[in-house]
């Protein structure tokens, strides 16, 4: 059996205006080269949603692959449709890894997204005219100026940080022949 593990896993749930659920799921894998070019996340299929909301992910790697190659790893992904799911149960031979997202965590629906209607949409506020017309500040602009002759200042003194080579011909020398 592959030595197979799963080191670290983020997980988002994006829900969207029209009630839809996006899970998307990134899951470092760690273990043997051959295993982890082959490896992939496989979900379980569920008839109903489990009580604990959790949906469980196999980590499996392809037939013939090497048990015994040097150690390597590999970012894998999934993205599915989960109106159920509040978060995951990864399951490798290396152990089980169980991330759980609280409802805070999910990501909201853009206000700005098009297409939107009802009450969705009302939420959706023009930008203040305030905003838009900033006086720059004082202080953020003498530290611009200072930072750009600072700036100026280290590329006039580039040439001086450049050794001479003794072994050049002097231009009059040159020029005298």
């Amino acid at each position: 059996m592959h030595k197979l593990s799963i080191e670290t896993a983020t997980l988002r749930i994006a829900t969207f205006a029209t009630g839809e659920r996006l899970l998307i799921l990134n899951a470092l894998c760690f273990g043997p080269a051959g295993a982890c070019e082959t490896a992939r996340l496989v979900p379980r299929q569920h008839e109903t949603a489990p009580e604990d909301g959790l949906w469980d992910f196999d980590l499996v790697c392809g037939p013939g692959t090497d048990p015994a190659g040097a150690p390597s790893w590999r970012n894998l992904a999934f993205t599915g449709e989960a109106s159920w799911c509040e978060g995951v149960r990864l399951h490798s031979p290396g152990g089980v890894l169980e991330h759980r997202l609280p409802r805070r965590a999910w990501i909201g629906p853009s206000p700005a997204a098009p297409g939107m209607t009802g009450s969705s949409a009302s939420r959706v506020q023009p930008l203040r005219q305030e905003a838009v017309h900033r006086r720059p500040e004082s202080l953020r602009l003498f530290l611009d100026a200072v930072a750009g002759a600072l700036v100026a200042l280290g590329l006039s003194m580039l040439p001086l940080a450049v050794p001479a080579v003794a072994g050049e011909p002097q231009a009059t020398s040159v020029a005298s022949r």
